[in-house]
């Protein structure tokens, strides 16, 4: 083999090393907006569970959650699962992304690219995207004890900020509404990773606990825990990870 080609084999060999390791690394938070009151959002809904359920069979750092909005209350049918906090979340991205349209169902992965969740390559391919990046910093969760109403949920994060905001999420899979209004008025909707409980904690220490109210939910193996840690200002999804 010819000294060129001896370079030539080396350089194409590390490349490869370094794009495994980058996907190896990285991670996507997939944050869905939708609504049951949304004609077009049942594909999004089920985009969502499908690019959920292949990141957990393929063992992928991809954290789907689904936001029900409030926005769509009005039509003749109010989303069981809407919450105001999550349209306010919407509301909050609208200012920081390119496209300043709020609209269901959106997709917005890490913070920083949306697009019209009814797309699945598009979503795949921003995906994969996110997942060659790097973490900014490194975060871990877990659930120390539940009591009588609360969960007791300790964290640590590798780096500090004033602008760093850590987001506990609750969220629920196997959901069903039988929806008897608005635009699927007769329909029964099927939901994953819907979140129940959005809690924050503004410039998370280096270790911690939060103490997370868990109102009328009876935990199963339905829920799931995710935390990643957000910039307030940019909206940026810096690191991220999964508990059970």
């Amino acid at each position: 083999m010819s000294f060129r080609k001896l370079i030539l084999f080396f350089l194409i060999l590390f490349s490869s090393i370094e794009f495994v390791n980058a996907q190896e690394n990285g991670f996507a938070v997939v944050e869905l907006f939708t609504s049951e009151g949304c004609e077009s959002c049942p594909a999004g809904d089920k985009i969502l569970s499908q690019l959920a359920a292949e990141a957990k069979q393929n063992g992928k750092a991809i954290y789907c959650l689904e936001y029900h909005v409030d926005y769509w209350n009005k039509g003749g049918w109010k989303d069981p699962f809407s919450k105001n906090q999550f349209t306010f979340r919407q509301e909050n991205y609208s200012r920081v992304l390119p496209n300043k349209e709020m609209y269901t169902p959106q997709l917005v992965i890490n913070g920083q690219t949306e697009l019209n969740a009814n797309n699945l390559s598009l979503a795949k391919t921003a995906i994969d995207k996110a997942m060659k990046q790097e973490p900014v910093l490194k975060v871990s969760m877990h659930i120390d004890s539940i009591l009588r109403d609360t969960a007791y949920v300790s964290y640590t994060c590798s780096k500090q900020d004033k602008n760093y905001v850590l987001r506990i999420v609750l969220a629920e899979n196997k959901l069903s509404s039988k929806v008897t209004g608005g635009q699927h008025a007769g329909k029964i909707l099927l939901h994953d990773a819907v979140v129940r409980i959005l809690f924050s904690v503004n410039n998370p220490s280096a270790k911690g606990q939060a103490a997370i109210p868990l109102k009328e939910f009876k935990m199963n193996s339905n829920f799931s825990w995710t935390g990643f840690v957000q910039h307030k200002q940019t909206m940026k999804i810096l690191g991220a990870s999964r508990t059970k």
